[in-house]
């Protein structure tokens, strides 16, 4: 399986190519799956998870927190792996309560962290522009925060509220989880572009080049959240509304 994170393993004077989501498991320690992917400290972020002291196990800190063990290697393959997808027989119905769980922990913390983050980023940008180029990209970064805040509302309401519902099972409109997200990615492709080519010469490189990374950061880690409602969170939902 070709992923977005690989190890390299040199023997003989050949390479071989290790997919890191074979090798998760609820055994591993969580010090060597931080060690080995520190991106995967996000999701402790968003579920709230303390981290704990020892060599404690995934299994033992999703068991302490109440979230199935198999549904967060999941997560984290998701995070870890643009191409990993589940198997439908691996999917229960008795996971759609974590993944919505962690859907709206990742609305906050897009709204509450990550899009601040960026922010405080172009804050030191623009204190290199002139006037026009700081509000021209000001007012685009407002617009596409207030963008993203609508979405995520739309999909508590229209999505999250109705699955919460017990009543709600068979005569829900869920037809919002089929609308694509490509909107999203061009308005954050969009913001990228104007940082790397419409920003004047004077604004530094390194400053450029740090509210750059901010930014594929957010556009990768939105990816993986509308490849979660896509490939957890729809099928998921599917079966929800068969059971009886």
């Amino acid at each position: 399986m070709c992923c977005a994170s690989q190890y390299f393993d040199i023997q003989m004077n050949k390479i071989n190519i290790v997919d890191p989501v074979s090798m998760l498991s609820p055994d591993m320690k969580l010090f060597e799956l931080i060690d080995s992917h520190p991106s995967l400290l996000s999701i402790f972020l968003r579920l709230d998870i303390s981290l704990p002291f020892g060599d404690v196990s995934v299994e033992e800190i999703c068991r302490r927190e109440g979230y199935p063990s198999d549904l967060f290697l999941m997560l984290c393959a998701m995070h870890l792996s643009s191409t990993y997808r589940p198997s439908d027989e691996l999917l229960r119905v008795d996971m759609l309560k974590g993944v919505v769980a962690y859907l709206r922990a990742s609305h906050r913390y897009y709204i509450g962290y990550m899009l601040p983050h960026v922010a405080s980023h172009l804050d030191k940008v623009l204190e290199h522009c002139d006037m026009i180029s700081e509000r021209a990209l000001r007012s685009f970064y407002k617009d596409y925060v207030g963008f993203l805040a609508t979405h995520f509302e739309e999909e508590e309401r229209n999505i999250f509220s109705l699955i919460e519902c017990p009543e709600a099972r068979v005569s829900s409109d869920f037809s919002m989880l089929e609308a694509p997200h490509g909107d999203i990615d061009d308005r954050t492709n969009d913001i990228a572009s104007l940082v790397f080519k419409s920003l004047p010469e004077q604004v530094p490189t390194p400053l450029r080049c740090t509210m750059l990374d901010h930014i594929y950061m957010l556009r990768d880690d939105l990816r993986r959240h509308s490849d979660i409602e896509m490939y957890l969170l729809r099928p998921l939902v599917a079966k929800f509304k068969n059971t009886k």
